[in-house]
């Protein structure tokens, strides 16, 4: 697995390495976010659930997304209570702990070890967890910032997220079987940059406080292990196994969402808190998560 995951890693270095050298820059980033989360992520989720088989049974994807991120709010909540952080920071953490960066981290790591398979069961599970971020995680956000958020802003928040309604049209067009060749050989040509834009991405995002590093990898820790212990607990509650399994793990120890760091500091809170928690937690997912897919795959269903 570490042979597969090294290509990953160097690209990921590379993005970082041309913004330190200033041949990237913010402008860029932005530039390449935009074609990744307008084109090329909305292209790979179409691709994944237009072809994927999808039976009744796979409701407790979403479902066991949403035990986990109940599960890991009200952890973040309980934690701030006790620690007493100021409200810049505490809503940082609120808004961070409970989300999941899915497109960038658990998609790829997916269709690497099971394929377009596993790649259609853990966009099954972010469903939920994607509503969630964009309603629920969002007014958390603006309410810890004392930001003023209205119905129409979440409606328009859930709206304007492509990936979002990527997820309700490869729903529709696997329900009416609408795989014509044609648009499934766009989908290819479209996401098959996804994972060059993806790594570039968090490599230019990559920044940790080097005084923290210690705290921040204790929160990145704790959020893998509720994650984790959340997601394995509906698993056996739903009854999922082999790839079902798989998925809800990958995700629910997924780092936190990149979007939660527009919300941030959007919101006023501490942005620094975000973007060090999450380039913290994406290297630890993956040294974690890694081998323990690999051992499920290897295992076989079951």
């Amino acid at each position: 697995m570490f042979v597969q995951l090294l290509p990953l890693i160097l690209v990921a270095c590379l993005g970082h390495g041309l913004k330190q050298a200033g041949v990237l820059g913010p402008s860029d980033a932005r530039a390449i976010g935009t074609l990744l989360t307008h084109l090329a992520l909305p292209a790979v989720i179409l691709k994944a659930l237009a072809t994927a088989s999808i039976t009744p049974e796979l409701v407790y994807l979403p479902l066991s997304a949403l035990v986990v991120v109940l599960g890991l709010t009200l952890i973040g909540l309980l934690t701030v209570r006790c620690l007493g952080w100021e409200r810049a920071r505490a809503g940082a953490l609120v808004t961070t702990f409970p989300t999941f960066e899915g497109g960038a981290v658990g998609y790829p790591l997916m269709l690497l070890t099971f394929g377009e398979v596993g790649l259609s069961r853990i966009v099954l599970f972010d469903l939920a967890q994607a509503i969630y971020l964009l309603t629920v995680v969002y007014c958390l956000s603006a309410w810890f910032g004392q930001t003023g958020v209205t119905a129409r802003a979440v409606a328009l928040k859930l709206g304007q997220t492509p990936f979002f309604w990527a997820i309700v049209l490869g729903l529709l067009m696997n329900g009416l079987g609408l795989t014509h060749p044609a648009v499934l050989g766009l989908l290819d040509i479209v996401g098959g940059s996804f994972l060059l834009l993806v790594l570039l991405v968090v490599g230019m995002e990559f920044e940790v406080q080097i005084a923290g590093l210690g705290g921040y990898g204790l929160v990145a820790l704790a959020k893998l292990s509720c994650g984790l212990g959340l997601g394995w607990l509906a698993a056996i509650a739903f009854g999922l196994a082999g790839v079902e399994r798989a998925a809800v793990l990958a995700g629910a120890g997924l780092p936190p969402s990149l979007l939660t760091l527009f919300f941030t500091a959007e919101n006023g809170l501490d942005s620094r808190f975000a973007s060090s928690f999450i380039s913290v937690a994406i290297p630890l997912y993956l040294a974690v998560m890694a081998p323990l897919l690999a051992g499920i795959a290897g295992a076989g269903p079951g």
